[in-house]
């Protein structure tokens, strides 16, 4: 079984955020886009069945697309009945270099719950983060 990535976004956000991995990680063979909304009277729904006809049935596909049921997502949400394909909304860098990171094979589910939970700590309010730092530090 091979794992793909595919990073779905409205506009071309998710060669942006494809462009930022590569720029830290170096080259990924296993990571597809699809820019939606480019063109007008695009056909989302084709390009999406396409990419998907594309995988063998065996393939493990993590989907991250932008936003939780926007329309791009809802589109993806059509295959989660599929084997072997997990679908995440609200892609970011913190949560794609996690899981590209981790060694290869385990359990799935696994490492996409620690790569969100790490993801979340990575959010941050920094004036509120570092405020709290700096009372903390005054105590000492």
């Amino acid at each position: 079984m091979k794992r793909h990535y595919i990073f779905a976004s409205h506009g071309r956000f998710a060669e942006g955020i494809l462009h930022s991995v590569e720029l830290i990680l170096g080259k990924q063979a296993n990571i597809h886009t699809l820019c939606a909304y480019l063109e007008e009277e695009e056909d989302v729904t084709a390009r999406i069945e396409a990419l998907m006809d594309s995988f063998s049935q065996e393939d493990e596909l993590i989907i991250l697309t932008d936003i939780f049921a926007g329309s791009i997502n809802n589109e993806f949400i059509r295959f989660i009945h599929r084997p072997h394909v997990h679908l995440l909304a609200g892609m970011n860098l913190p949560l794609i270099i996690e899981m590209l990171i981790a060694p290869p094979g385990g359990d799935t589910a696994a490492l996409i719950g620690e790569s969100l939970s790490n993801a979340r700590e990575s959010l941050q309010y920094c004036n509120q983060t570092l405020h709290s730092v700096e009372l903390v530090d005054r105590d000492f």
